[in-house]
C-alpha cells in the first residue's frame, strides 16, 4: 500500500514515525504534499518519504499512489476527499471527517458511487482493548446495556484551530469524534434522539459540551466534553454501564487501564492492554499502527470500508455533531 499523504503537521508527523517504527515493508510512505506556498522537503527527509510532490494534484494523479491520506485542517477534509475521489483514489480522511452530516453524507455516496475504500480515521476504534470490550458485552459479562457516561474534560488551547470559527474550531469537531467514537463503537448507531448543553467560547466556537444520547433500545449515554478546562481539572473516563456491572477505561481515546467492574464497585476483571509502538517525541501519543494495518488489509481484500470504522460510524457521529451545533445555534462562516 502506497500512501500519499495531504498535510505534513503535527498528525502527519506522529503517523509518518509510527509506521517506520512498524516496519512494514507493504505499508509504504510514498508521496507528500503540504498546502501551496510551503514545502515539504523537510518533512519527507525526516520521515522516509520517497516523493515530495509540488501540489495535491499532482500526488492524487499519481498512479502509484494507492491511499491518499488526508491530514489537513478541518475546513478542507470535504474539498480534498471529494477530490481524491474524483481522481480514483481510496482515501483515508482524519477526524473529524467533515464539518457536518450534509457533507458526510455526500463524501460516503461518492464513494459508494465509485466502489472506492473511504474510511475516517477514528484510530482509536483500531486498537485491540475496544474488541476486548466488545468481546465482554457480547458474552454478558455485564448483562444487558443500560446506559454510558463519557467524560473528556481536557484543555486544547495552545491549538489556535480549535478557537477558530473560520477554521472550524470548537470542542465538539476537535473531541467529538473520540467521545462519540467510543459511544458508537459499544453502543451502536440506532440513535433516537440527542439533547445538548453547550457554553461557548468567546469566538463563538463550543468550549463545553454535555449532550445526552437516548438509543431506540432506551439505552442512555451522557457525555461531557470540554476545550477550555483548567489543566488541574483534566478528567478522562469512559463508562459502559450494565445490568451486572460495567466496563470502565481510563481514557476515551486510548486507555491505560480497563477493568470490569461488578455492581458493588469491585474489580471483577482486569482486561489487558498489550503494548503500542509511541512516537518518539512529545506527546508520549501511542497506537496509530493498528489503523494503517486495518487499512492495508482493506485494500488488498478489496473492501470499501473498515468494520472498526464503518460509514454508517462516521454519517452517525456527523448527524449527532450537527445536531448539537443546531441545537446551540453555531454555524461555521463558511457552511
Amino acid at each position: 500500500m502506497n500512501i500519499g499523504i495531504c498535510g505534513t503537521g503535527t498528525i502527519a508527523s506522529w503517523t509518518s514515525d509510527i509506521m517506520n517504527q512498524l516496519d512494514d515493508p507493504s505499508i509504504v510512505l510514498y508521496a507528500c504534499a503540504t498546502a501551496p506556498g510551503f514545502d515539504c522537503t523537510e518533512f519527507a527527509a525526516k520521515y522516509g518519504w520517497k516523493k515530495v510532490c509540488a501540489s495535491y494534484e499532482e500526488l492524487m494523479s499519481d498512479p502509484a499512489v494507492d491511499l491518499v491520506y488526508i491530514a489537513v485542517p478541518n475546513t478542507f477534509h470535504y474539498d480534498l476527499c471529494k477530490q481524491a475521489l474524483n481522481a480514483g483514489k481510496a482515501v483515508l480522511v482524519e477526524k473529524p471527517f467533515a464539518i457536518n452530516d450534509t457533507q458526510a453524507a455526500e463524501l460516503i455516496a461518492l464513494a459508494e458511487e465509485k466502489g472506492l475504500f473511504l474510511c475516517e480515521a477514528l484510530w482509536p476504534s483500531f486498537l485491540p482493548v475496544r474488541k476486548a470490550i466488545d468481546e465482554e458485552i457480547t458474552a454478558g459479562t455485564i448483562g444487558k446495556l443500560t446506559g454510558g457516561d463519557i467524560v473528556m474534560l481536557d484543555n486544547v488551547l495552545f491549538l489556535d484551530r480549535v478557537k477558530s470559527l473560520e477554521l472550524g474550531g470548537g470542542s465538539l469537531l476537535d473531541g467529538g469524534p473520540y467521545t462519540l467514537g467510543f459511544m458508537t463503537d459499544h453502543f451502536g448507531v440506532e440513535v433516537e434522539s440527542v439533547s445538548a448543553e453547550v457554553r461557548k467560547f468567546e469566538t463563538g466556537v463550543d468550549a463545553e459540551d454535555r449532550i445526552t444520547v437516548t438509543y431506540k433500545n432506551g439505552v442512555v449515554v451522557h457525555i461531557r466534553q470540554t476545550m477550555d478546562i483548567p489543566r488541574e481539572q483534566h478528567e478522562e473516563y469512559a463508562e459502559i454501564i450494565g445490568a451486572k456491572g460495567k466496563i470502565r477505561v481510563d481514557s476515551v481515546s486510548n486507555p491505560r487501564s480497563c477493568q470490569v467492574l461488578g455492581l458493588e464497585g469491585n474489580v471483577v476483571k482486569d482486561i489487558p492492554i498489550p503494548s503500542q509502538l509511541q512516537f518518539r517525541g512529545m506527546p508520549p501519543v501511542s497506537g496509530y499502527e493498528h489503523e494503517f494495518i486495518a487499512y492495508e488489509k482493506a485494500l488488498r481484500e478489496g473492501r470499501t470500508e473498515c468494520a472498526e470504522a464503518t460509514h454508517a460510524q462516521t454519517l452517525a457521529i456527523a448527524k449527532i455533531m450537527t445536531e448539537v451545533r443546531r441545537q446551540a445555534g453555531i454555524r461555521f462562516p463558511f457552511e
